[in-house]
């Protein structure tokens, strides 16, 4: 469809395949039809390679051999990829229907907006929910001083500003927090007040079970990188930024009427 701008969207995939089904008919069944769907396989011993063929005519590119890793993965994707905006989905998560069509709307009617991310379900294994990570508009500091405003499990990047920020990096084991400061010290976002991807949680995801998990991967770790000669102080110090910036998360979800969040996660406080 030369008349409509290319959605790329990528999946690095690992021994994922009783999750991976899923994820690709997410894709594939969308609302939009100019869609580059690339899969990047690391040479899975399961059932995966079966699945990926199985959908083969409706994928633009897909690759099966060992690499170094999720963000390996990613890169090998996003440089192959052709698309005006791009994406990425892992193996175990998956779109909601139809979110494709009004994500590339929002593009086309704000011309200046670079950056699209909505709401995040988190799922089981089942794809049952879980709970929801709700978000509200996000800026550098906010992002800097809070932690994630956005997942990529909803978030869908205009490849100029994918090009400009540098796209994935090597440097930081927390590499998406790190992909998001950068984009959010750049980017015009748009928030889209919906849920548009799902977070699996089981016990063979890099995050969830804790693999990922360690000093290496903290936030402040990421974060000094940006703060230049104040990233030497102690994080004290910026405690009063930190409660600034969910001061201002507050009064968001107040103003977008996420009352029912808002309840649940005072109530998760007070239980701590």
């Amino acid at each position: 469809m030369p008349d409509l701008p290319r959605l790329s969207v990528i999946t690095p995939s690992f021994n994922h395949g009783r999750f991976l089904e899923q994820t690709i008919l997410s894709i594939i069944d969308q609302d939009y039809l100019n869609i580059e769907y690339i899969i990047i396989d690391g040479g899975s011993t399961d059932n995966s390679i079966e699945i990926i063929r199985k959908y083969e005519n409706r994928i633009a590119y897909w690759v099966s051999e060992p690499d170094e890793g999720h963000r390996y993965a990613l890169k090998k994707g996003f440089d192959r990829a052709t698309g005006d905006v791009v994406a990425w989905q892992n193996a175990d998560d998956y779109y909601e229907p139809d979110v494709f069509g009004q994500v590339m709307r929002v593009f086309e009617d704000h011309p200046k907006v670079d950056l699209v991310y909505g709401n995040v379900r988190l799922v089981d294994e089942n794809s049952l929910s879980l709970g929801e990570l709700r978000y509200v508009p996000a800026t550098f500091w906010s992002t800097l001083f809070e932690g994630f405003m956005m997942n990529n499990q909803a978030a869908f990047f205009r490849r100029t500003l994918w090009d400009a920020m540098g796209g994935i990096t090597f440097h930081d084991h927390n590499f998406d927090y790190d992909l998001f400061l950068r984009a959010t010290r750049i980017a015009r976002p748009f928030f889209v007040h919906r849920t548009l991807g799902n977070y699996r949680n089981h016990l063979g995801s890099g995050y969830f079970s804790g693999a990922y998990r360690s000093i290496e991967t903290s936030p402040w770790v990421t974060r000094r990188r940006y703060m230049g000669r104040w990233g030497r102080l102690p994080r004290i110090v910026f405690k009063p930024l930190a409660i600034l910036s969910l001061i201002r998360r507050t009064m968001w979800y107040a103003r977008l009427g996420d009352w029912d969040y808002l309840q649940e996660g005072l109530k998760r406080r007070l239980s701590r």
